[in-house]
């Protein structure tokens, strides 16, 4: 790899950069290492940004509003997670918007947000059961709380962007209707399969409805929840991780799940500081990325995290589901931003470039549910969890290219691309010219609007023989 700056200007330590989909009035009490930028900073072009733009088009703004509300429209819904696939559209809807600037896609984002509003009834429920089937209180209501969990994220992520209060009122009578439930009526852990890891894995937006309304009484429930794993039979993602260092030893083995278990602990150490939370969850990365990772940056094999060093690849097996691709890199994007270590960015490559853009369909119109290393991919038609976990997994992509250090700016990963930044009081334009995942040079033009010192740092990847670096003015 040859790396080219020009270098227009001289280069101060950055502005405070959000790290949350939403707007944050608590201080986080573990600051990150390296801070994300917002989606609307960030401009991709190339590869990335052209899978970005073709899923914009002809899926996310094609995608029948019906589909997505029908279930809360006309209780109970199709299927037990129908639920699910409105938040997760109304999440990366929300980042879509910010990195295209599509008026169509605000328009949809508009209607579907008050739509669904519109469904929640005044106890706060926003769910897709029938009345006297709701909430794990009674069998078969599995997937209320995991329905509840996409909601809360897809409207707090809708509030990040509008500044609509009405989300956040919202949002805040889902997470009081799971205080007033949970455990007085019953452990969270029967309102979710799996072990109760679907219903725990609320834990992260909880955390981030905290964040952004400063009520205690959430972060208290993130308490419970923790709390809640180490119950007779319950799955032990914090105190088994901690004592045996493998997602062997966790759940079911449920990958999706649980990653996003972990996903919200690194929310709740950087709302806490509790170190044991970020230390579980670099337990899991280690044992996910050391022994259950196919070359491409997926796992799992029928869902399921399997044994040591078992990578079957026929048909059969099932293997690299989306919905995992997706939160792997969630997780990766959280432990980047929280120690700034350059091994999570360079699987948020492996993962974005390889497994991520493999698994779309090349015309932008949806995901394939497995994929599997040799043969025709799966794609499939319609709605279904990893067609609605892919998109999310897409829009945060670009924001993972840069972050903003205490003492300037570093490049992630490779893309053509353009961030606009504010250091130092002064704003920074910096353009990436690169063929990437092509070959060639990847240059970097740096253009200050006044004179101004940064750091600028540049990740090296593990793949390069030999790299070098050039200057000119």
């Amino acid at each position: 790899m040859v790396l080219t700056l020009l270098l227009l200007g001289s280069m101060a330590a950055p502005d405070d950069s959000p790290s949350l989909p939403v707007p944050a009035i608590v201080a986080p009490a573990a600051p990150d290492v390296t801070c994300a930028v917002s989606p609307a900073r960030v401009k991709v072009e190339g590869l990335l940004g052209d899978r970005i733009l073709a899923h914009t088009r002809n899926r996310m703004l094609g995608l029948d509003e019906e589909a997505l509300l029908g279930g809360f429209r006309q209780r109970p819904g199709s299927h037990p997670w129908i639920g699910e696939h409105v938040g997760k559209w109304l999440h990366a809807a929300s980042l879509l918007y910010q990195l295209t600037g599509d008026e169509a896609l605000r328009a949809k984002l508009d209607r579907v947000a008050r739509g669904l509003m519109a469904c929640q009834e005044p106890d706060g429920y926003l769910g897709t059961y029938a009345p006297d089937q709701r909430f794990g209180l009674f069998r078969g209501a599995d997937w209320d709380v995991w329905v509840h969990k996409y909601c809360l994220y897809g409207l707090l992520s809708y509030y990040g962007v509008t500044g609509d209060e009405a989300a956040l009122r919202a949002s805040r009578r889902i997470g009081d209707l799971l205080i007033a439930t949970f455990p007085s009526k019953r452990s969270i852990l029967a309102a979710g399969t799996h072990v109760g890891m679907a219903a725990t894995s609320v834990l992260e937006p909880v955390v981030l409805l905290y964040r952004a309304t400063g009520d205690r009484r959430y972060l208290d429930f993130a308490a419970y929840i923790v709390g809640a794993w180490d119950e007779e039979g319950g799955p032990r993602v914090l105190s088994n991780m901690l004592e045996h260092g493998t997602v062997l030893k966790v759940g079911n083995r449920k990958a999706y799940e649980m990653l996003s278990n972990y996903v919200g602990l690194c929310e709740l150490y950087r709302a806490t500081g509790e170190e044991r939370y970020l230390r579980a969850a670099r337990l899991a990365w280690l044992d996910v990325r050391g022994r259950r990772l196919y070359l491409t940056g997926g796992s799992s094999k029928g869902e399921l995290f399997q044994e040591d060093g078992q990578l079957p690849n026929d048909d059969a097996s099932h293997i690299q589901e989306t919905c995992v691709t997706a939160t792997w890199l969630q997780l990766n994007w959280q432990l980047l931003r929280l120690t700034g270590e350059e091994g999570f960015a360079a699987e948020l490559e492996r993962t974005v470039f390889n497994q991520l853009l493999g698994a779309q369909k090349p015309d932008g119109s949806g995901f394939a549910y497995y994929c599997p290393l040799e043969g025709r991919k799966p794609y499939g038609p319609g709605l279904h969890c990893c067609n609605s976990s892919g998109p999310r997994g897409l829009a945060l992509a670009p924001t993972c290219v840069y972050t903003l250090d205490a003492d300037g700016l570093r490049v992630n990963l490779f893309s053509p691309s353009e961030l606009r930044a504010e250091i130092a009081g002064t704003g920074v334009t910096l353009t990436q010219r690169t063929d990437f995942p092509g070959e060639g040079p990847i240059g970097l033009v740096v253009r200050p609007d006044r004179p101004v010192s940064f750091a600028l740092r540049v990740r090296v990847p593990a793949w390069t023989a030999g790299p070098t670096c050039t200057r000119w003015e």
